[in-house]
């Protein structure tokens, strides 16, 4: 299983270690390895921080992780999920601040992770939406108001589905405090100045 540790990380399967906040991205790569055998780099189409004249669109393209940094290529596929990780922000990207953990349903033709992703015993991948809502502590909110996903901020959790239609979470995003976009762009899972990932692409 994959455990959220929040403010800490996520602890991987078969005590293959902690991913923890705050690891710089080589010790990251060499752990992600051992845990799983692969790894791979993300997508080359991703956008750099060059793309963007304001950090506030940056932050946002951060956050969706269409934002590319070259040190931080690591991308592990465990039984059913694939785990991305990122540095933070301008005041921080040397340094872990975010993991995301995805369901790849390739691997399933039912579509249930192999590997379970806990919370406080809670397989958030495993239940519906409503379920894992309910249980998860303080006010849960959309990211966006035309958003169906929810976002827990006393957890630095972010949960979406692929679809709206779909009745249970398959990506997460898990954040460490701070994640270094603090300093130029107020807000946790949207940058209170109105952040916009897309920018970069549409010019």
């Amino acid at each position: 299983m994959l455990e959220i540790l929040p403010g800490i990380g996520v602890a991987l399967p078969d005590g293959a270690g902690t991913l923890g906040f705050g690891m710089p991205p080589d010790e990251i790569r060499v752990l992600l390895t051992a845990a799983t055998g692969t790894h791979h780099g993300m997508q080359c189409m991703s956008l750099t921080r060059s793309d963007y004249t304001e950090l506030r669109h940056a932050h946002d393209a951060w956050l969706s992780g269409m934002l590319f940094d070259p040190a931080w290529t690591t991308v592990a596929v465990f039984d059913g999920v694939v785990v991305t990780v990122a540095g933070g922000g301008p005041a921080g990207a040397d340094r872990l601040s975010r993991i995301a953990i995805e369901r790849d349903l390739a691997p399933s033709r039912g579509g249930s992770a192999a590997v379970p992703v806990l919370w406080d015993g809670v397989d958030l991948f495993g239940h519906p939406r409503h379920d894992i809502v309910s249980v998860l502590p303080g006010a849960t909110r959309p990211s966006a108001p035309s958003s169906a996903d929810a976002t827990v901020e006393p957890l630095g959790l972010w949960l979406r589905g692929r679809t709206s239609a779909d009745d249970h979470w398959s990506h997460l995003v898990l954040l460490g405090t701070p994640s270094g976009w603090e300093p130029c762009c107020p807000g946790t899972f949207a940058c209170a100045e109105g952040g916009d990932g897309l920018v970069g692409i549409l010019r």
